[in-house]
Parts: C-alpha cells; sequence; structure tokens
C-alpha cells in the first residue's frame, strides 16, 4: 500500500530563498476521523527515513512526528519528535535541521497561537520560543509580505571541552600543499599547534581552527584529498562524547564586542527583535565571528548550528562570565550566507560540573534564526 508523506523544503537561518542551508522536512501526521471513528499514524522504519535523506541529498532531513497529543493542539505541554537524519547516518541533534523544524511548526495554523511548545530529540528535550515578527523592506527573494519570523530553540546541552588536538593529518591540512594560498602565519596556532577540540552534546564534536582574518577564511581551502575517516577526531580523544566530528575554521571580527542592555540589538540578525523580554535588566555582550565548516572529502555546510554553539560555548568560556551573544555569519565563500544568532550563559562552576575552563561551566546555549519556504509536495512510500 502507497503512502502519501507530505513534505517541505525550506532555507534555514536566512530569510532569502537559495541563501542559508537548505532542509528537507517531512511530516508523519496523526489523522483522525470522528465520523468514522478511525485514526490513523503515519510512520516509517529507520530504513525507509535513511532512504528519503539519501534521496533528498541534502546535508539533513528532518522527520516530525505529529501524535494524537499534539492534534488539534489538544496536548500543549506534549513536545513534537523529531529525527534527524544525513544521507548516511542519523543524528542526535542538529542545529539546523532542529531550527527548520521549529520554524515550520511555527508557521502551521493549528499551532500558530503558541507562544511555546517543544521539541524531543534523541539528545534530549528542547524549548522553541516564538520571537515575534517584524516588517522589513523586502528585497528580491526575500520573503514576499516582508514579515520575518524567527525562533529561539534552546540545545540540550551536554557541553564538554576536551584537550587540544594535534595529529600528522592536521598538519597536512594546514600544510602549502593543501592551503596553497596560506602560510604559518595565518593560522592563530601554527602550522603544528594543537587545536581547540569541543562538544555540544554527545556525539557531536568539532575541532575549533581560528584564522588570521577574513581575507585568510576565504582563502582556506576545502579538505579534498582528506578522506573523511583521515581526518575525523579519534573516538579515544572525544570518550564518551565520540561520534560525529567536523572542522570548523573560524575568525572573531575586530571591533565587535560591545556591552549593552537587552532591549537594544546591534547585530543585524537581532536588529528589532527582543529575545530576552523576560530578563530587560541583564547585560549582554555581542561578539560577531565569520565561519566555514568542512568535512573530509571537500564537504563545505552553509550553516551549521551545532557547530556555532559549540564555537560560541568555547568562545564564551574563554571570555569568561557573563551573558554572552553572537552573530555568527557562515557560508559566504559559497554563495549561501547564512547569519546565526547564539546566546550563552557562562557562570562560576559551584556544583562541580565543571564543562568549561578553570572553574567555569556554560549553563545555557540558545540558538536563533529564521528560515523561508522553497518548495513542497507529497512522498509516494
Amino acid at each position: 500500500m502507497t503512502m502519501s508523506i507530505p513534505f517541505q523544503t525550506i532555507n534555514v537561518f536566512t530569510h532569502t530563498r537559495f541563501l542559508g542551508n537548505p532542509l528537507a522536512i517531512a511530516i508523519l501526521r496523526y489523522h483522525s476521523n470522528p465520523s468514522s471513528n478511525h485514526t490513523d499514524q503515519q510512520s516509517l522504519t529507520q530504513q525507509q527515513k535513511q532512504l528519503l535523506a539519501r534521496e533528498f541529498n541534502l546535508s539533513e532531513t528532518v522527520f516530525i512526528h505529529t501524535t494524537q497529543a499534539n492534534y488539534n493542539n489538544d496536548d500543549p505541554t506534549a513536545p513534537f519528535v523529531i529525527d534527524i537524519f544525513t544521507t548516511t547516518q542519523e543524528l542526535p541533534f542538529a542545529g539546523h535541521p532542529t531550527v527548520g523544524a521549529a520554524w515550520f511548526l511555527a508557521q502551521q495554523g493549528e499551532w500558530k497561537s503558541r507562544t511555546e511548545f517543544r521539541l524531543l530529540t534523541r539528545a534530549g528535550e528542547i524549548l522553541v520560543t516564538r520571537i515575534p515578527s517584524i516588517s522589513t523592506n523586502t528585497i528580491s527573494g526575500d520573503v514576499s509580505d516582508g514579515v520575518k519570523q524567527f525562533v529561539k530553540v534552546q540545545v540540550p546541552i551536554d557541553f564538554k571541552t576536551h584537550a587540544s588536538y594535534h595529529s600528522p593529518t592536521i598538519s597536512t591540512l594546514k600544510s602549502e600543499l593543501h592551503q596553497p594560498l596560506l602560510g604559518p602565519s595565518n593560522f592563530i596556532n601554527g602550522i603544528n599547534g594543537s587545536e581547540p577540540v569541543a562538544s555540544v552534546v554527545k556525539g557531536m564534536s568539532f575541532m575549533l581552527m581560528q584564522l588570521q582574518n577574513e581575507e585568510t577564511l576565504a582563502k582556506f581551502q576545502p579538505l579534498h584529498g582528506i578522506s573523511e575517516a583521515e581526518f575525523r577526531i579519534p573516538d579515544e580523544h572525544l570518550g564518551d562524547w565520540k561520534g560525529f566530528s567536523g572542522l570548523y575554521v573560524f575568525v572573531v571580527i575586530p571591533n565587535t564586542r560591545s556591552t549593552f542592555h537587552s532591549g537594544f540589538n546591534s547585530c543585524s540578525i537581532f536588529d528589532g527583535i527582543d529575545l530576552n523580554n523576560d530578563d530587560t535588566d541583564s547585560h549582554y555582550t555581542t561578539i560577531r565571528v565569520r565561519t566555514r565548516m568542512f568535512q573530509g572529502g571537500g564537504f563545505e555546510d552553509p550553516a551549521t548550528g551545532s557547530a556555532a554553539s559549540t564555537l560560541c560555548g568555547w568562545l564564551a568560556v574563554q571570555n569568561g562570565v557573563g551573558k554572552w551573544r553572537f552573530e555568527v555569519i557562515q557560508g559566504v565563500e559559497i554563495g549561501r550566507e547564512s547569519r546565526i544568532g547564539v546566546l550563552v550563559n557562562v557562570d562560576k562552576d559551584m556544583d562541580g560540573s565543571g564543562n568549561g575552563l578553570d572553574g567555569l561551566v556554560v549553563r545555557k546555549i540558545e540558538l536563533v534564526g529564521g528560515a523561508v519556504k522553497v518548495m513542497e509536495g507529497l512522498i509516494e512510500i
């Protein structure tokens, strides 16, 4: 028997079509027909989900399960279960599928009235907050009515700063062989220096490589000639956090740090939106970062929410106790500019959780972003 499953593709961390990071969303719906007393819950096997993710051939595909508790908004506390797949594996958490799923649900009529709801991922439950829509001048390819909708998602962190990592492969990928446009001075930690490694949740880890400036970032070459297996951070280095790993190359933009009351938003992704209306007396410090994310085999990702969360958690710890607001700009070099908002709270480690450094702990990480619909249809399976 053939089953028809509705889907959408959207671009995440942008409001301009064909920028940001593409995402496929498949909706597995609960149906109820009171006249016939018949109910139906669409479902797919793991094999079918992996097959569809491979067919979409995007960096990630997310499957949203709506249950009887979600149906007709019967139970506002019931989370929406989401499953996140790459073309080859399921992930416990990933930023752009989570923000994309949250944004999609915030647009749907039956749930549009909610200011908050929850998603349930393999990494844990995620609180989603709808940010009031803002009006803006429409530009070519932007949302047609000039209204932008953002969501804020609380990342289910199990943050960990690992020992810095170095291997002959890392030196090779920094060398003239792979980076003919760069020299030793372009790498903050040098050609043979170790690089920081951190994880936002178990199974999602990133090497954080800081470069000299934006010009250096633009000249950095993808990891052609280095396979995913060769580049991967070894399981023994990550311990319980072993799993997916990637290279996140970054530059902190000079002269963008500023302290201000939370009612004022100085970075463009934050312009005109109030992210902290429950905490209006607090002060936040904003830092703008330019990034690129690579994996072995030459892959470059347009926007990586999990990597941005990891990097901003790590940077916040380097800067000390406080509330930090980051605007991460990624994907520029491959023509898919993405803007990712990240909020991080760092405290003194009073309870021994110690996920940061020097007696500091990352208490909370939140991702902020929007999206725009590109296409929709039905999957026949």
